[in-house]
């Protein structure tokens, strides 16, 4: 793309930087974190304000850094996560780093943040309200406080990926958080197109950032009536059945300790073969949530009673079984693509209200170090199988739309 800058002179050219060739990520954090009014939020949010700069590399324990963190005067609270498209993993990698914070953020109270503000910039006291008290509209220090606990609570975020080119694969991370029961933030992917030239006056190299909102989602309260919940909240209230069987009502400390350390080794070690796959985020005790385009969503889990492991993919509502008939279309292929891969075919289902496509396969007790390798190996396959077979055809069909 090219821009043409108009003047008394002759028409200047200004060509964009390609992607993968401009500034580092940090450097990109600390312009946005310097001049936050370059972000569009007005575009993603009406109802945001002025906002100011809280801090860089906020700490959120046990989760990582946020890159940058800033607030309103009303109390919300904006996480920008900023990705240079040249790093192979950072479409892998963001959409599951920005939930950790959300989720992880929703869990603070207001002395929680305060402390890792006032950690981060060196200030004492209520360092946020401190730090947005000038802003146009501000509440006063009582309210604001109250505010900012009230979204901490309820998960009400911002979240912005900012990158300096987002392609088609990263652009799929609207559609896949929308699939994400239970989510209680605004999300927008923002690319900072930048533009090089020469000022042919002074010989100055000069620089323009062109901000644009490529995709976003917008998050309506009605999950505080389908989750029955008093506020809204990051993960999702309802049970997640994993298998035929019946489920583990009652577990055992260690085996929840034993699985979350599997699936964090699995997950640390999956690779999908599609470069924009958003990894598996850990559900609940036995299993693990993968993105796919909506209506889909792709569970990975296993079984001790049961002794079995498997995926299975839930297609649920009048959406769902749509999608189940123009895939079951095609199922002769999809079927012959999982036996390829060195899988069973999935075991197909379709009820009144809802329809999967599931595999399982059997893990015997005890899981030693040898059985766990086998099971991530199984469990990886099946996930990329699912995901390469049917993602492109959701996604192609409009089954996302």
């Amino acid at each position: 793309m090219t821009l043409v800058l108009l003047g008394d002179g002759p028409p200047q050219l200004m060509r964009r930087v390609p992607q993968g060739m401009t500034r580092r990520e940090n450097d990109l954090r600390d312009l946005l974190f310097d001049h936050p009014a370059i972000l569009p939020l007005g575009e993603i949010d009406p109802s945001i304000g002025a906002v100011a700069s809280v801090a860089r590399e906020l700490n959120i324990p046990e989760v990582g850094r946020i890159d940058a963190l800033l607030a309103d005067g009303c109390g919300r609270l904006v996480i920008v996560e900023c990705k240079l498209w040249r790093n192979p993993q950072a479409r892998r990698e963001v959409v599951g780093q920005i939930l950790d914070y959300a989720r992880a953020l929703a869990r603070f109270s207001y002395d929680d943040l305060q402390r890792e503000v006032s950690s981060a910039t060196g200030r004492k006291g209520n360092a946020l309200y401190e730090i947005v008290r000038d802003l146009p509209g501000t509440l006063d220090e009582a309210r604001f406080v109250d505010q900012v606990a009230r979204n901490l609570a309820g998960g009400r975020f911002t979240l912005l990926v900012v990158g300096d080119g987002i392609t088609e694969g990263t652009q799929r991370i609207g559609a896949f958080l929308r699939a994400q029961p239970g989510l209680a933030f605004d999300f927008a992917l923002i690319e900072m197109a930048e533009y090089r030239f020469t000022d042919p006056a002074s010989g100055v190299s000069r620089l323009i950032v062109q901000p644009r909102v490529l995709a976003r989602t917008v998050v309506i309260e009605r999950a505080v009536i389908r989750n029955e919940a008093g506020s809204l909240v990051i993960d999702d209230l309802r049970p997640e059945s994993t298998g035929p069987g019946p489920r583990e009502t009652r577990i055992d400390p260690e085996a929840q300790q034993q699985w979350r350390a599997f699936a964090e080794r699995f997950i640390a070690g999956l690779q999908f073969d599609d470069p924009g796959q958003p990894p598996p985020r850990i559900g609940g005790f036995g299993w693990m949530r993968v993105p796919l385009p909506p209506p889909a969503a792709l569970t990975l889990w296993r079984s001790r009673p049961q002794e079995l492991a498997g995926a299975f993919v839930r297609l649920s509502g009048s959406d769902g079984l749509s999608v189940h008939d123009r895939l079951a279309a095609d199922r002769e292929a999809i079927d012959a693509e999982f036996v390829a891969a060195g899988l069973a075919a999935p075991v197909w289902e379709r009820g009144e209200t809802e329809a999967a496509l599931r595999l399982s396969w059997p893990a015997p007790w005890p899981w030693d170090p040898a059985a766990e390798d086998a099971q991530a190996d199984r469990l990886g396959r099946a996930a990329n199988r699912f995901v390469n077979s049917l993602a492109p055809r959701l996604t192609h069909t409009g089954a996302a739309a």
